[in-house]
């Protein structure tokens, strides 16, 4: 197993000292361009050497095999006997705190780590034998909770993500065909799915938490289509089985769950914090009088009282705070329109959207049918209930008079959206590589390219992919005879983590909300800032005038 913990805790000195003294440059300058950043390369094994590694689309990185590095180790390069192995580091030509997130995450030849390769093929465990539940001596059980996305449609909230179960089984088995399992277990992968909309949400969530557990015997749980409530519990407290998800979560599902609910994105209460914390210290608040509507969905009204009313009440400011009943469901309708009104009766003109994907759009049409106008109030918003995500804000402008009054919009979150609207964008290459093994792998023959407006389904591969490998590791790091409680122990540990965007996000004990730094981003709508890639195909083409969420590039460590 791979000390990355304690290079981890040495990197987030490197992160603040880095941050102050890059001013918050840290995208769209890849320096002088030559390689993508990818200067340090996987280390071959033995199981590799006829397998080329492909840095992707991100620059004229040099690949390396066993045989390259074989020939490479003559003359003066040879190591000493018994000298320790160089760093195996990603450089990464964005700068600030994502290069000095790299420094300190060495991914030694650590099978599951290597950032233009989801795997590599290693030696079986020698003598496996049954351990504990969901663990044999040739497999170990996994599960994948889907929710079902599709039910949106019904009620005109289509998300198109492409088919999440198609892959994360492109990726298990990928694990299992490529790269001999979790050194020689298979994956056994189990599905269930649970309803989006309707009387029986929560009833569904549960029934899929005992599919996935009782009857699986799952060890790890995984979920990209975001799964909220008391089924959480169900998964980490009841049945004390390791989740592992998109959405942030309540912190007090967090402790509960002691280490075994991880989520790449903040807790609920640590989204809020983060925006109150910045908007504080900037003055963003100063001479508003605040609202804020938010859902009774479990967990999460407490959450919004606890992180973002009482700070700001506190801080001496008028605070409106209202609950919308969502009726055990995730449409949260009750009580709107009266809520709208106690915000025009109180003069609130600075108001924070915590609502869900299909709840927002009808609060805030509401709020311009109640008589405000574009201008008369502020938004706020961070990743609670992923508002950050231009799929789900977007459905707010599918309302002319709800999107012009949410132009505007202020967010601060850890997301890297709307990124590649720099012209000097390129996919980083762990999003490239999960992209591309995808396409080539998936037996629908999808495909999904980051220039596609409106299909979210390349970030979707990279949200599976990074959760899969996330999976992976800790499976892996649990040792060649692991019982379960191995396997949270390791997963607790794994310190330095990838996703998606390749930011600094990291795992260790007591903190397994993985995002570990912010900016600021803004709303607009209409969106008329030029898409590079279509204006170089048709320069004749008229620019985006949808939507747009762009980030200002101001990176900083989380203020945690």
């Amino acid at each position: 197993m791979h000390n990355l913990r304690f290079r981890w805790l040495a990197v987030l000195l490197a992160l603040l000292f880095f941050a102050a003294a890059c001013g918050g440059e840290t995208t769209g300058d890849s320096g002088d361009g030559a390689d993508g950043g990818t200067t340090t390369q996987p280390r071959a094994t033995a199981e590799d050497d006829t397998t080329e590694a492909d840095p992707g689309d991100g620059g004229d990185a040099p690949t390396t095999t066993a045989s390259d590095a074989a020939d490479d180790a003559t003359g003066d390069d040879m190591p000493e006997p018994g000298a320790e192995p160089e760093p195996n580091i990603y450089d990464d030509p964005r700068g600030g705190v994502f290069a000095a997130f790299q420094q300190g995450f060495d991914r030694g030849d650590h099978p599951f780590l290597q950032y233009d390769a989801f795997c590599v093929a290693h030696d079986p465990a020698a003598d496996r034998v049954d351990t504990d539940d969901g663990i044999s001596a040739d497999s170990i059980k996994v599960g994948h909770i889907r929710s079902r996305l599709e039910d949106a449609a019904r009620i005109g909230f289509a998300v198109p993500v492409g088919d999440p179960k198609e892959m994360f089984e492109v990726f298990i088995d990928y694990i299992n065909e490529e790269c001999g399992g979790i050194r020689g277990r298979m994956l056994d992968l189990g599905y269930a799915e649970a309803e989006l909309l309707g009387d029986d949400v929560e009833v569904s969530r549960n029934a899929a938490c005992l599919a996935m557990t009782e009857d699986h015997k799952s060890v790890i749980v995984m979920n990209s289509t975001g799964f909220q409530g008391t089924a959480n519990v169900c998964l980490v407290v009841e049945q004390e089985t390791i989740f592992i998800s998109t959405q942030g979560q309540t912190e007090a599902f967090m402790a509960g769950g002691n280490d075994r609910l991880l989520s790449l994105s903040p807790t609920l209460e640590e989204s809020l914090r983060f925006m109150v914390t910045e908007s504080l210290d900037s003055g963003a608040f100063d001479g508003l009088t605040l609202g804020v509507a938010a859902p009774d969905t479990p967990g999460q009204a407490e959450a919004v009282e606890e992180a973002l009313v009482i700070p700001l009440r506190d801080a001496g400011f008028e605070v409106v705070f209202d609950v919308i009943n969502c009726g055990g469901t995730t449409i949260c309708f009750g009580g709107g329109p009266e809520s709208v009104t106690n915000m025009v009766n109180a003069g609130v003109n600075g108001f924070f959207n915590v609502l869900n994907i299909i709840s927002a759009p009808g609060y805030i049409a509401e709020m311009a049918n109640q008589g405000y106008e574009p201008g008369d109030v502020q938004f706020f918003a961070s990743d609670f209930n992923s508002q950050t995500s231009e799929l789900v804000a977007g459905k707010i402008t599918e309302n002319v008079g709800a999107g012009n009054l949410y132009n505007g919009a202020k967010i601060i979150d850890f997301r890297t959206t709307g990124e590649y609207r720099d012209p000097a964008f390129e996919p980083n290459p762990m999003a490239d590589m999960c992209n591309r093994l995808y396409s080539e792998n998936s037996p629908s023959g999808a495909g999904h390219d980051w220039r596609d407006l409106g299909d979210s389904a390349y970030g979707m591969v990279g949200s599976v992919c990074g959760i899969v490998r996330i999976m992976a590791r800790g499976l892996y790091d649990a040792g060649d005879n692991p019982t379960v409680a191995d396997v949270q122990e390791a997963i607790a540990n794994l310190g330095p983590v990838d996703n998606n965007a390749m930011s600094p996000a990291s795992i260790r004990p007591g903190k397994t909300a993985m995002a570990d730094v912010i900016q600021t981003l803004d709303f607009s709508f209409p969106c008329y800032q030029p898409l590079p890639f279509e204006r170089a195909d048709d320069p004749d083409e008229e620019p985006d005038k949808a939507i747009c969420i762009t980030g200002r590039n101001d990176f900083r460590p989380a203020p945690r």
